[in-house]
C-alpha cells in the first residue's frame, strides 16, 4: 500500500533523487567507454551534494566526441579508470530515484559497465525529465536539455559536460517538482506518468472544486484560452475561445451558472485563432441546445461585421505558437483543422517549406485552383468574423502569405518569418509562465 502524505510538499520532500549524466566515447556500452560522469543529489527539494569524475577510457576519444564535449585524450590520460571509482559512484547513487534527461541512454550504459565489471545492475526507480517534459508539454517540438534550460531560464553554460548537464537536469527537476506541488500531486506514481492533470497548458476542475476556483484561474489569464464545459459522461456542453479570460470573468459567471456541469477545462491556446480552430473541430460534439447558447454568447461578446470573403484574401497565415520558439502556419487553400503545421524556427525551415509547397501543389493540381472551406455551418459566420478581427487587431502577430511567396525561388518569405521571430518569439512566455 502506497504511503499517504498530508500535503504534496510532504510527499516531494520525502523523496531522494540522484541526477546523473554520462559522456562516453560512443553509444554502445559493449564497445565504448565512459569518459566523464556527473552526479547531483536532490533531497528535501534542494541540491545537497555533487560529484564529478573524469574517467580514463583506455582508448582513443573520437574526434566528434572531442568536438562535442571538449574532452581530449590529455584531459583523461591521468584520470582514474572506471573500475577504480565505480564503488564510489554506486555509493553516491545509493537507493535514490535515478534521474537523467535521457534515461534510455545513461542508465543502460551504466548498467552495461556494471555487467562488464561483474557487478549487479542498478535496480533503482528511474525518472526521465525528457519524457516528463513530453507529458507535461505535449505540443513541444524539441525537448533537448539546451532548449529546456533556455525556456525555463536555467543556467547551462557547458552543454555536453557531465556535471553541467547533471546540474541543469537537476534544476529542471526542481522546476517540475514545484509544478507538481502546485497541481496537487498525491501519489509518487504520478511523477513517473504525469498525464492529464499535470499538463502545463491546462487545468481541469471537477464539480466538487466549485466555480470560484474556475473564476480565480480565469482572472489570472491574460492571453487567449479555451473554456470547455463537460456534463455527465464527458459530454461536451460548450467550447468557448476567449481572447482575454481575465476580462470576461463577470460575463462568464452569468453564462456558466446555466450549465449542469461535471468538469470544466481551461486550456491556453496561444493565438486566439487556435481556439477558433479547436471550437470548429469539436463543435459537432455539442448538443444542439448548447450550440445555440454558445453562439449567442460569442455574438454578445463580439459584435462584428460578417467576413464571407476573408479566406480569399490570403493563402497562408504564420503566427507564434503558444510554446516559446515555436510557430504555427494555417493554410487557407484547404481550410480545415488538419491544414496547419506547428514548427520550430529556424530549425524546421525545410519542413515548413515542404508543407507549404505541398499545400500549393495540391491546390493547383488536385483542387484545380479552388479553395476548400471546412467549417461547421452553425458557426461559419462568427468563425470568419472573429478570425478576421483577430488578424486585423494585431497585424504584427500574424504574417500573411500568398502562393507566389512560396513559389518564389528566393524564398523571401523566410526573412519575413525571421522578422516575426525577432518581434514575437517570446509572446506567450510559455511554458515558463503556465497554468
Amino acid at each position: 500500500m502506497e504511503k499517504q502524505f498530508n500535503t504534496p510538499d510532504d510527499l516531494l520532500r520525502s523523496l531522494s533523487f540522484c541526477v546523473i549524466d554520462l559522456e562516453t566515447t560512443g553509444g554502445n556500452p559493449e564497445t565504448e567507454k565512459i569518459i566523464e560522469i556527473g552526479m547531483v543529489r536532490v533531497e528535501n527539494r534542494k541540491v545537497t551534494e555533487e560529484r564529478s569524475f573524469l574517467i580514463n577510457p583506455e582508448k582513443d576519444i573520437p574526434d566528434f566526441v572531442q568536438k562535442l564535449t571538449g574532452i581530449k585524450k590529455e584531459d583523461v590520460e591521468h584520470s582514474p579508470k572506471i573500475q577504480e571509482v565505480i564503488d564510489e559512484i554506486i555509493q553516491f547513487i545509493g537507493d535514490s530515484i535515478l534521474v537523467a534527461h535521457n534515461t534510455s541512454f545513461d542508465i543502460p550504459f551504466l548498467n552495461g559497465v556494471l555487467k562488464k565489471l561483474k557487478l549487479p545492475a542498478l535496480e533503482n526507480k528511474v525518472i526521465c525529465t525528457n519524457v516528463m517534459t513530453k507529458y507535461m508539454i505535449p505540443d513541444i517540438m524539441s525537448s533537448n536539455l539546451n532548449y529546456m534550460s533556455q525556456i525555463f531560464g536555467i543556467p547551462h553554460s557547458q552543454a555536453h559536460r557531465a556535471i553541467e548537464d547533471a546540474r541543469a537536469t537537476g534544476r529542471l527537476l526542481l522546476k517540475y517538482l514545484d509544478i507538481f506541488e502546485a497541481k496537487n500531486i498525491r501519489k509518487v506514481n504520478q511523477l513517473y506518468y504525469p498525464r492529464n492533470k499535470f499538463e502545463l497548458d491546462r487545468v481541469i476542475f471537477d464539480q466538487p472544486d466549485g466555480l470560484d476556483k474556475v473564476y480565480e484561474t480565469l482572472a489570472t489569464i491574460e492571453i487567449p484560452a479555451v473554456l470547455t464545459i463537460k456534463g455527465d459522461n464527458g459530454v461536451i456542453l460548450t467550447i468557448l475561445p476567449l481572447k482575454n479570460p481575465s476580462q470576461e470573468v463577470e460575463a462568464l459567471k452569468e453564462y456558466v451558472t446555466g450549465f449542469r456541469w461535471s468538469q470544466i477545462h481551461v486550456r491556453l491556446c496561444g493565438p486566439f485563432i487556435e481556439g477558433l480552430f479547436f471550437m470548429n473541430s469539436n463543435f459537432v460534439k455539442i448538443p444542439e441546445v448548447y450550440r445555440k447558447k454558445t453562439i449567442e454568447y460569442l455574438k454578445s461578446r463580439h459584435d462584428l461585421p460578417a467576413a464571407p470573403h476573408f479566406t480569399d484574401e490570403q493563402d497562408f497565415i504564420v503566427t507564434p505558437h503558444l510554446i516559446s520558439g515555436q510557430y504555427i502556419v494555417y493554410s487557407f487553400l484547404n481550410f480545415s483543422p488538419y491544414s496547419q503545421l506547428i514548427f520550430k524556427f529556424p530549425a524546421h525551415k525545410k519542413k515548413l517549406h515542404q508543407f507549404l509547397s505541398a499545400q500549393v501543389s495540391r491546390f493547383e493540381n488536385q483542387q484545380k485552383g479552388k479553395k476548400k472551406l471546412f467549417l461547421q455551418n452553425d458557426i461559419k459566420d462568427i468563425f470568419l468574423s472573429l478570425f478576421k478581427d483577430a488578424i486585423s487587431k494585431e497585424p504584427e502577430v500574424y504574417l500573411r502569405l500568398v502562393n507566389a511567396d512560396i513559389e518564389d525561388e528566393k524564398k523571401a518569405y523566410v526573412n519575413q518569418i525571421d522578422n516575426l521571430s525577432d518581434r514575437e518569439g517570446e509572446r506567450y512566455k510559455f511554458p515558463s509562465k503556465h497554468l
